[in-house]
This record gives structure tokens, sequence and C-alpha cells, in this order.
């Protein structure tokens, strides 16, 4: 191997990169508008489709598709529950304002992870609901438990700001998350 490929301005096939910890750049009214965005198209998408598939006029599917579909369901909410966890700690003794809006936008990057981890199951039920003879059953199946772990997750309700804030304050920053919130 040549030395020109040794030295260190050279860079690696395989280099570590930081994350950004600020992930979007946005207030607490528009991450609890975006919430309820997602929400309510989520829920009007589903009625649309379960009219356009015939309602409950085809047979009901089998045990172990409602059986898939709702464990679906399940593990989007155990990995969408879990997003919290990956919150960086802030460092402590930083600008008051700075840290609130860093922290504010760490928790919009993870109500829009959230979001993907409670969508999916929802629209894999989509798919299955075209492919399959049983109208929108799928839907219902999936979309009565989907909806409801959806509004659980992704609404930046105390208890969702607060799992992110236990994090965030973690080394001893105060992130004011909850109270930015709060105040909104």
């Amino acid at each position: 191997m040549s030395p020109h490929y040794q030295s260190a301005d050279v860079p690696t096939v395989c280099q570590t990169l930081p994350m950004p910890s600020v992930e979007y750049e946005s207030t607490p009214s528009e991450v609890r508008s975006f919430a309820l965005v997602q929400i309510g198209l989520t829920a009007g998408f589903f009625v649309l489709l379960f009219f356009m598939l015939g309602g409950t006029s085809e047979p009901f599917p089998p045990v172990w598709v409602s059986v898939v579909l709702v464990a679906l369901v399940g593990i989007g909410a155990f990995l969408a529950e879990r997003v919290w966890l990956g919150a960086p700690a802030l460092p402590p003794g930083a600008d008051p304002a700075e840290t609130q809006r860093e922290a504010v936008g760490i928790f919009a990057g993870q109500t829009v992870r959230k979001l993907v981890y409670c969508e999916t199951p929802m629209l894999v039920a989509v798919g299955v609901a075209f492919v399959t003879d049983h109208g929108g059953w799928p839907l219902v199946v999936a979309g009565f438990p989907g909806l409801l772990v959806l509004a659980w997750e992704v609404y930046p309700s105390p208890r969702n700001t607060s799992l992110t804030a236990a994090m965030l304050d973690s080394q001893g920053a105060d992130s004011q998350l909850v109270e930015s919130f709060l105040d909104a």
C-alpha cells in the first residue's frame, strides 16, 4: 500500500461521522400541530379506504391474519416507546434558550421517528386489505389499535415530553422541554 493512503488527510472508506443533535428547527406549537394533522390524516385515510374496499361486506380474515396485524401494531408500539431512550444528553451550563430550542428540535425528530414506527404496521394492513378478499376488515383489525398507539406515542403529552426530558437532562442540563410544551 502506498504511503499516500496511510496519511491522515485521506478519508477512509468506513468513517464514522457524528450525528447532529438538533434534527429539526421547530416550535412546540408546530410539533403539536404536526402530530394532530398526522393523526387526523391517518384516521381519514383509513375511513376512506375502509369504504372504498367495501367495508364489512366481505368475510372476516382468518384469525392468524388478525393476530399478525395486531402483533405488528404491538411491535410498532414497542419500537416507538423506546425512541426517547436515544435522546442525547444536553451539556449543562449552556445558554437556556439554546438548550430549550435544541431540546424541542430533538423531540420533533423523535416525533417523526415514532410516527414512522406507528404507521408502518397500519400500512401493512392497507396492503393486506388490497391483496386479499377481506374488504375493509384488515383496516379495522389494525386501524383501531394502531390509531390509539399513534395518538398515544406521537402527541406531545406531558408523559412523552417528560420521558425525553429525562434523557436530555441526564447530565445536569435544564432543557425546559416539558414547560415549553405546557406553555405553548
